[in-house]
């Protein structure tokens, strides 16, 4: 299969044109849409979306990703292979959470004929993501390159660290590890450890391990984002 991964939304008809090309080129193959919001040009996100999200799928699935801020410029179009998956993208750093892929720069001829120069999602990746998918081997795409751009998110200060995304409910995931006690200190405001939401009344913040083992900050039936006002980047305290 073939998994969407943009920034394009659904209110413009260019997620479809993708998945038009896509059944040109690949007839039958079945397209997941893995998300389209991610903030525009936001490659961060994209990037830890895509990390909390492929190991779940089977192996075979070819990943294409589309937040391409740099389009047009002389950002190269790049595939990788991770633990049996394969991933297309700009080399942006939106690949820059796998651990340890062969990257390949795409310089076979697989591209749609006189590409935009905005549009590089219908016109270049969307075709490689369709040739892959149908069969195509791997090592056609072009020449192994170890100079692929790579993304690393902060790293925590023993039990300090910081929020790295805010999810679509308001949840605050962090750098910290999981915990199953104490509490998570985030501007000026104490949220217990706890299993569930369920654990505390409506309104109160909690944080708990979430599903990518990381500890997220959030608020019973509400937005902990909004409640806190605060973001990416702000600091946050595990105390056991």
């Amino acid at each position: 299969m073939i998994a969407l991964l943009t920034d394009f939304g659904l209110a413009d008809p260019w997620v479809g044109v993708m998945k038009g090309v896509i059944a040109g080129i690949a007839p039958g193959v079945p397209v997941v849409d893995l998300s389209h919001g991610v903030p525009a040009q936001d490659v961060r996100t994209a990037a830890i979306h895509l990390d909390a999200a492929w190991r779940y799928f089977p192996a075979g699935t070819v990943f294409l990703c589309v937040v391409d801020p740099g389009v047009g410029t002389a950002r190269r179009p790049i595939v990788a292979r991770c633990e049996g998956r394969l991933f297309v993208a700009p080399d942006n750093g939106l690949l820059g959470l796998l651990p340890g892929p062969e990257v390949r720069l795409v310089t076979a001829p697989w591209g749609l004929p006189k590409p935009s120069r905005t549009f590089h999602g219908r016109d270049v990746f969307a075709p490689v993501a369709a040739r892959l998918a149908s069969g195509t081997a791997f090592e056609e795409a072009g020449p192994v390159v170890a100079d692929h751009a790579r993304l690393s998110l902060p790293e925590p200060d023993g039990d300090r660290g910081e929020v790295i995304h805010v999810d679509g409910f308001g949840n605050l995931l962090t750098n910290l590890p999981g915990r199953d006690a104490g509490v998570v200190e985030v501007a000026g405001h104490d949220a217990p450890v706890v299993h569930t939401y369920g654990a505390v009344p409506t309104g109160a913040l909690l944080a708990h391990t979430g599903s990518t083992g990381r500890l997220e900050v959030g608020l019973r039936d509400g937005s902990a984002a909004t409640r806190l006002r605060v973001g990416v980047g702000a600091r946050v305290h595990w105390r056991g």
